[in-house]
């Protein structure tokens, strides 16, 4: 009974020694993984804080050049969003994630919405312009005299 015992904790021993080996080599790693993930907080939120001052100084910058509320508004956005999609990538970038196929997937999602959306895209790009280039003003008529005319 006393040599069962004996030899059930020294098997205990060892496999508790082989625990420690264990967690002993896989501690490097997850320091480095630690440290990796405290640099991608600041970068996040360093990137944040200058993603908000980019914004408001273009905000300004539409303010002292009188461009109208919706095109400020549609230009802040796509700043925003372009400006936070860049942030993100580069994180997951830095953490072992693969920019060529992610770009690849991204670029024919595009193309597949932008096929897609042809007529819906080519109205949008029309209204931009309109807000962009201002040919007509709060209180204009527009007359359309095509009378059966292509």
């Amino acid at each position: 009974m006393l040599l069962a015992k004996t030899i059930e904790s020294e098997e205990v021993v060892q496999e508790v020694g082989k625990l420690a080996e264990y967690i002993g080599n896989k501690i490097p790693g997850l320091i480095d993984f630690a440290i990796g993930v405290v640099l991608a907080l600041v970068v996040f939120f360093i990137g944040t804080k200058l993603i908000k001052w980019i914004r408001k100084f273009i905000r300004i910058s539409m303010e002292k050049g009188n461009v109208d509320k919706g095109v400020s508004q549609f230009v802040d956005s796509l700043v925003k969003f372009a400006l936070y999609a860049i942030l993100i990538f580069s994180i997951g970038s830095k953490f072992g994630l693969d920019t060529t196929s992610v770009a690849a997937a991204l670029a024919s999602c595009g193309v597949a919405i932008g096929l897609a959306l042809q007529g819906s895209l080519s109205n949008f790009a029309g209204g931009v312009l309109i807000l962009i280039l201002k040919p007509f003003v709060v209180g204009d008529y527009i007359i359309e005299d095509n009378k059966g005319r292509e």
